[in-house]
């Protein structure tokens, strides 16, 4: 097994875990969010894991927050901050 962590090109890190003929990735603002919320709505497809501040490296607790995929997505389209 080969755990390591890296950040995307956009500063949002992760865990990558290869074991055999798998590579799982997992995002660290994920793992936060699921300390607070339930993991099958971090992981699932009604909502994402928003960073409150939008600095994707910042993965405090309180910066990390489950918001519906929705309206985060019109949110950073529309260059607004999330209500």
């Amino acid at each position: 097994m080969n755990v390591s962590i890296h950040h995307t090109g956009l500063g949002y890190e992760y865990v990558r875990c290869r074991v055999g003929d798998d590579d799982s990735t997992v995002y660290i603002h994920q793992l936060v969010a699921c300390l607070e919320n339930d993991p099958n709505d971090v992981f699932g497809d009604e909502f994402d894991v928003h960073h409150l501040n939008h600095v994707p490296w910042d993965n405090r607790p309180k910066n990390v927050v489950l918001e519906e995929s929705r309206d985060h997505r019109c949110s950073h389209l529309e260059g607004r901050t999330p209500a």
